[in-house]
């Protein structure tokens, strides 16, 4: 079902569910938000359960790999919701609504679409020169992030295996895992979803881009840290030598950042899928070899490297490092959109 973007103060339309036998018909309202610079999505006679997902096309009736994913929200415990519709935008875009019968990723947290400055300004204490420029990034898709770092219980559950260095505890992250291990255990989480009927349409599981990772990591700020530009919060939000025992510590332990994400500082540097390069307009790289990007910091690191741009310790894709760890996304699969 499409709606189109209309900038009157009213666009009503009904929806067909892909299960009509358990939903019925739900009407679906679309007026502009309190704030002026927002639509809201409204619904009558929602399902009791599952995931909505908003999809948009901008510029016309898209198909194929047009679509993106800007909202998402359970219908158990929202009927409404807040969609990011400009109603000034010039052009004109079309959205959709689909609807799952499945529970929300559990431990995930909705990340929703928007645009941040990536990098850090030159006097940034503890700046490396690979943070720069600053420059603007959109991120066209919503998605969910893992709110902790992926244990050792729920890797081992998946990959009957468990390469971390520490004592194998639960709640502990798993660490010394190589880049492709990272991406092996997406790719068979994704498999395991999508059997059980869990996976909700047109995701997947996959490691956050650089991008990706940076934009959830900051949470709206513009600061060194989530919380802040002082190193004198950091404790309270992130396992560094300051205040850890040179060993990672159990997830969600601290306070987390403003989206609801712990341990983005510290505890465990985190696999992104990209490979290390510079920024746009920034310096060139003086090595051919091929290094994929970490992202966070770790337990064992002095305060400016848990900082939110902070780019150091990029390495090989097979190199298993004890101070190595995981966030996965699920999210659009990258160069694709949903059918």
């Amino acid at each position: 079902m499409l709606y189109r973007e209309s900038a009157t103060l009213c666009l009503s339309l009904a929806l067909v569910w892909t299960a009509p036998d358990l939903l019925g018909q739900s009407t679906v309202e679309l007026q502009p938000a309190t704030a002026g610079d927002a639509f809201k999505l409204s619904a009558v006679n929602l399902p009791k359960r599952g995931v909505s997902v908003v999809w948009k096309a901008a510029g016309g009736l898209a198909k194929g790999g047009d679509w993106t994913a800007v909202h998402a929200f359970p219908v158990q415990k929202q009927a409404e919701a807040i969609l990011p519709i400009q109603p000034g935008m010039t052009g004109s875009a079309f959205y959709r609504l689909s609807w799952q019968d499945i529970a929300v990723p559990p431990n995930m947290i909705w990340i929703p679409q928007g645009e941040f400055k990536m990098g850090s300004p030159e006097d940034e204490p503890g700046r490396y020169p690979d943070e720069g420029p600053v420059h603007e990034v959109t991120i066209p898709h919503g998605f969910w992030m893992d709110q902790y770092e992926v244990t050792q219980e729920q890797f081992e559950k998946l990959m009957q295996s468990n390469p971390s260095s520490t004592s194998h505890t639960a709640n502990l992250p798993v660490n010394r895992i190589t880049w492709q291990e990272a991406n092996d255990y997406c790719d068979r989480l994704t498999e395991a979803e999508r059997h059980s009927g869990t996976l909700p349409l047109g995701f997947v599981y996959r490691l956050p881009t650089e991008a990706e990772w940076e934009y959830a990591c900051r949470a709206g700020t513009e600061t060194a840290y989530s919380y802040g530009d002082y190193t004198e919060g950091l404790s309270q939000h992130g396992w560094w030598a300051g205040n850890s025992d040179g060993l990672p510590d159990p997830v969600g332990k601290l306070t987390p950042n403003p989206w609801g994400l712990y341990d983005i500082h510290g505890n465990l540097f985190e696999w992104c899928l990209d490979t290390y390069k510079p920024y746009p307009g920034g310096r060139e790289l003086t090595s051919n070899t091929i290094l994929k990007v970490l992202r966070g910091g770790a337990y064992y690191c002095p305060d400016f490297i848990l900082r939110s741009a902070c780019r150091a310790e990029p390495q090989a894709p097979d190199y298993r490092w004890v101070l190595a760890g995981i966030r996965v996304v699920l999210a659009p699969p990258l160069g694709q959109a949903p059918e």
